[in-house]
């Protein structure tokens, strides 16, 4: 969505959003779409959950990391448990986080606010925004009345958008988070853990703006989904 479009769409909220951390969300200054990368900033984020349906899933650990100057500001990150209203199923085979680990977590609603204020005036940056922001959108609406706006860059849809361009239609190539990292000599890392994806994220988004050039003649509308 381009910026022009998301400042309407957040006018047209505000004017029914009140007094919650929605609301100072939406009324947050968007960046311009000329910004140079390295003049922008980054909420690169990462989710848990239960599935991989976005209508129906429930968040298990959040983690995100700001990026400014075109550098990742590990001293920003926060991971967060989050106690779902259900088991965590057969979901725990793959992350790790069983029915006791996240009965110590904290309710959604309390994670939630930290997220929207780091989010104030910056783009969201995911691995697959149709899982992360879908349901960061599904939240939103359920507490605070109206959808997540913000500036989303997908790296899995860079990565495809790219590939169209250069005609590299490959059927059988992973757009993995993982793989992607390898195709860009990214070192391996732990995935699952919602933190470390979130951190892995933020350096393929860095390795995939030097692979188009220098950041500052990147710029953040190039980058939007």
């Amino acid at each position: 969505m381009s910026l022009w479009r998301l400042k309407l769409s957040r006018w047209r909220h505000a004017r029914r959003v009140h007094d919650n951390p929605l609301a100072r969300l939406l009324k947050s200054p968007l960046p311009s779409a000329s910004t140079p990368f390295a003049d922008a900033e980054f909420v690169c984020l990462d989710i848990e959950t239960t599935g991989i349906d976005a209508s129906s899933a429930e968040v298990l650990s959040v983690g995100w990391v700001l990026v400014r100057n075109a550098r990742v500001e590990i001293a920003t990150a926060q991971s967060r448990l989050v106690r779902p209203p259900g088991e965590v199923g057969d979901s725990a085979t793959v992350h790790g986080l069983t029915d006791s680990v996240v009965e110590a977590g904290e309710d959604v609603v309390t994670v939630l606010p930290h997220i929207l204020a780091d989010l104030e005036s910056r783009a969201l940056v995911v691995h697959f925004a149709g899982l992360d922001k879908t349901l960061l959108d599904r939240l939103c609406l359920g507490h605070y009345g109206a959808p997540l706006i913000v500036p989303v860059v997908d790296t899995l849809a860079l990565e495809r958008r790219q590939m169209d361009r250069r005609h590299h239609l490959d059927d059988k190539r992973s757009l993995r988070l993982s793989a992607l990292r390898a195709d860009y000599n990214l070192p391996r890392y732990s995935a699952h853990d919602a933190l470390a994806d979130a951190i892995a994220t933020a350096e393929l988004l860095l390795a995939m703006v030097a692979a188009r050039g220098a950041s500052h003649r990147v710029t953040l509308g190039e980058l939007l989904s």
